[in-house]
């Protein structure tokens, strides 16, 4: 038996469907009061309560091989308190109780996005540091940074395995289609949008069954205490768009603006920030952040997992086509 938070959202749904063709018998914890039709048919067991409820935990543990980490906070309020009781300490409470009822191996789902930028042209491996200000970009990136170093951090002080996946900027299936990093609709514009950054700007996709294949791989070939980098390959923003349009996935006709053209406004959103004492969603660092090209080394996923993408950006485009809504 297996552990599966998070079985209700966009990953957590395809992973159950991923690992029930491994044959794996899936348990899952789920909030009192969610539909039941958002439970995957894959999931045999659900064990009702909050992932922060020590009772819950030691329910949902008892049995478990594997736990599969994917559920988190990812919504862009909400307080820095919220974001790292939901992210941070509920992944610090499942790790101890998961180690408290002998569960051999976890699997925690991170993020490509919580490195710094790294030497300049450099792919960015998983040896390459974590943003030490990251908490400048928001309160989300700040936890999953925290979260990651404290499973990592885990496997060195206890017998419970840990491996972490870092996958990139999440696409496919039913999903709502991500369009670009920093982008404003125009108001009756027929799908126009301002997109803050460059056409040539590549962007960290990985498809959902990609990121999939990698967390499965990794619980049975990870190393303990091990971090897996798992971003498909660089696409260019202007590529991208232009599938989607394709494909009819979205109806987008970007207009794209340099980015010191927004410096203004995120010194401003800055000052009121300070003078409100509130997270305002762009700062000049986010602003910077969100608007690079960077590209990621995937060989430690590719060597020490038989990793590899099997869904290309074409035909993942074309599936969202067939299994999502249309635009938008």
């Amino acid at each position: 038996m297996d552990l599966l938070t998070g079985s209700t959202g966009f990953l957590g749904h395809h992973l159950a469907a991923r690992l029930a063709r491994d044959g794996r018998k899936l348990r899952a914890i789920v909030r009192v009061g969610t539909d039941l039709h958002r439970i995957p048919r894959e999931v045999s067991e659900v064990v009702w309560g909050e992932i922060g409820d020590p009772e819950t935990l030691a329910k949902a543990m008892a049995g478990v091989d594997v736990v599969f980490h994917t559920a988190a906070r990812v919504s862009g309020g909400g307080s820095r308190d919220a974001f790292a009781r939901d992210n941070v300490a509920a992944v610090e409470g499942l790790l101890r109780a998961a180690e408290a009822a002998g569960v051999r191996r976890f699997v925690h789902v991170s993020s490509a996005g919580i490195y710094g930028a790294g030497q300049r042209g450099a792919a960015i491996s998983e040896d390459t540091p974590l943003d030490p200000e990251i908490e400048r970009r928001g309160f989300y990136a700040w936890s999953k940074a925290e979260s990651d170093r404290l499973v990592r951090a885990f496997a060195a002080q206890s017998k419970l395995e840990t491996v972490v996946v870092r996958p990139g900027i999440l696409y496919g299936g039913e999903a709502q289609p991500f369009i670009a990093r920093l982008q404003f609709p125009v108001p009756r514009g027929k799908g126009r949008r301002l997109i803050v950054g460059s056409r040539r700007a590549l962007l960290p996709l990985t498809h959902v069954d990609n990121a999939c294949d990698a967390i499965a791989l990794a619980a049975a070939r990870g190393r303990s205490g091990a971090a897996y980098n798992a971003v498909d390959g660089p696409a260019k923003q202007g590529e991208y768009l232009d599938l989607l349009s394709a494909h009819g996935v979205a109806r987008v006709r970007p207009t794209y603006l340099p980015p010191f053209l927004f410096w203004p406004v995120a010194l401003g959103c800055e000052v009121v920030g300070k003078l409100a004492r509130r997270n305002l969603p762009l700062t000049r660092y986010r602003l910077k952040r969100a608007t690079e090209s960077l590209t990621y080394d995937t060989s430690a996923a590719r060597e020490a997992l038989g990793w590899t993408p099997g869904v290309d950006l074409q035909t993942g485009v074309r599936g969202m086509a067939a299994d999502g809504p249309t635009s938008r």
